[in-house]
């Protein structure tokens, strides 16, 4: 499976479009592409990995990735992860991770948010730490939170939706007379 997929960056202070192209099916292999040519390649047992591992090497040409797989709080699930980890969680120290904190992992994210792979595994102990903690056990509001966080839709992620039913233009029929 050969995909390509935009991707924002930051260098020198400006956010730049370049293309990330996602080879295999595991190992993954990822491809960073701007203007000027391939900018990075990595490879890894899924594309989270795989972005990780490419990161380090960008920042050291004073490159930044924008998307959440580059966030600190994040991290795919092990069923995610098992197919190729497309989507991660974005994780809370305060609640459980549910369906609404799920992110696409090449989703665009501001440079504010991101950090260095080493950051993200700090994040991760620390959250794994509070998962710990005995007053999630106690605590009525956690609970609540975990009992009703399914209920209602999923986060839009900032694409635009019109229903037919509410359009302002008319749909055409099919006039077979």
């Amino acid at each position: 499976m050969d995909e390509e997929i935009p991707l924002y960056v930051q260098r020198n202070g400006q956010e730049l479009r370049w293309k990330m192209t996602v080879e295999g099916d595991g190992p993954w292999r990822l491809r960073l592409e701007s203007s000027d040519g391939v900018e990075a390649t990595a490879t890894g047992d899924n594309v989270f990995e795989a972005l990780r591992a490419m990161r380090p090497g960008l920042t050291s040409k004073g490159v930044a990735v924008c998307c959440h797989g580059a966030r600190v709080d994040v991290r795919p699930s092990g069923l995610s992860a098992s197919h190729g980890a497309w989507m991660v969680y974005v994780l809370r120290l305060w609640r459980p991770p549910t369906v609404r904190d799920l992110v696409p992992t090449f989703g665009y994210c501001p440079a504010e948010l991101t950090g260095s792979p080493e950051e993200q595994d700090a994040y991760w102990e620390k959250h794994l730490k509070s998962r710990k903690n005995w007053f999630n056990f106690i605590n009525p509001v956690w609970w609540i939170y975990l009992l009703t966080a399914s209920w209602g839709r999923p986060k839009r992620l900032g694409l635009r939706h019109t229903s037919r039913r509410h359009s302002d233009t008319p749909t055409p029929l099919d006039d077979t007379s």
